[in-house]
């Protein structure tokens, strides 16, 4: 009798300790997971990407110019022309189709240079010609700097459009539109989620054919301007 009693009590008490352990392994659980939850509403969310982004700001055209120059189909030794350098607004409309690769397009208002005799033809104003550079280039974005520091490299196409020639020296100045080959580098800061700040320098290596009349007679150039064209100023996103 005794025993049955003992037995009975025995088999109580290890059923109370079974429930006790599952309710202390769901509490423990239901802790974890409001814990878990905490945790997750703390989190910062992750940042929108936003492909779309324009540049604006000063540009300089700095050329490293040289010219060949014939008249009435002679070569002219010891003759050359050099162009002014320039500054203007410019500004860039890119996409980003990842974090890393993007495509962009860059023009500027369009300037003037003044092109100027060297040689025996040493300071004559030559002529005068108001251009558009423009720029199709793709680039690949180094991101694993952080968003303060983002440099870039791309290489592209320029298309310089000659809007207008003015006379001085030579007369009936024409000068050809041309196409050149672009290298580009740069580093974008974020410093928010839509604006930024940027610096960009390209290298384009392009020449161009001039024609005109030098004191009656036909005068043709052939004009390597090789220009570098350094931009800065703002980023927005969007």
């Amino acid at each position: 009798m005794i025993g049955r009693h003992r037995h009975r009590v025995e088999a109580e008490g290890e059923t109370m300790g079974k429930r006790y352990i599952a309710t202390a392994a769901l509490a423990l659980f239901l802790s974890g997971q409001v814990h878990a939850a905490d945790l997750g509403s703390a989190a910062p969310e992750a940042s929108v990407f936003r492909p779309w982004y324009i540049h604006v700001g000063a540009m300089g055209v700095i050329f490293d110019e040289g010219a060949s120059i014939t008249l009435g189909g002679t070569p002219v030794p010891g003759v050359s022309a050099t162009a002014d350098d320039n500054f203007t607004v410019g500004f860039e409309v890119g996409y980003r189709f990842t974090p890393n690769i993007a495509v962009s397009f860059t023009a500027g208002f369009p300037p003037s240079t003044t092109l100027t005799g060297t040689g025996p033809l040493a300071g004559i104003d030559l002529g005068r010609v108001t251009y558009g550079p423009a720029v199709l280039s793709a680039h690949y974005h180094f991101t694993n700097f952080g968003p303060l520091f983002q440099p870039y490299l791309g290489a592209g196409v320029n298309y310089t459009l000659v809007w207008n020639e003015k006379d001085r020296a030579v007369r009936d100045l024409k000068v050809d539109n041309a196409f050149g080959f672009v290298l580009q580098a740069g580093i974008e800061s974020d410093i928010s989620e839509h604006w930024g700040s940027f610096v960009d320098v390209k290298k384009i290596f392009l020449t161009t054919d001039a024609t005109g009349l030098v004191g009656g007679v036909p005068a043709t150039a052939d004009i390597d301007l090789n220009p570098w064209i350094l931009m800065g100023g703002v980023t927005y996103r969007f």
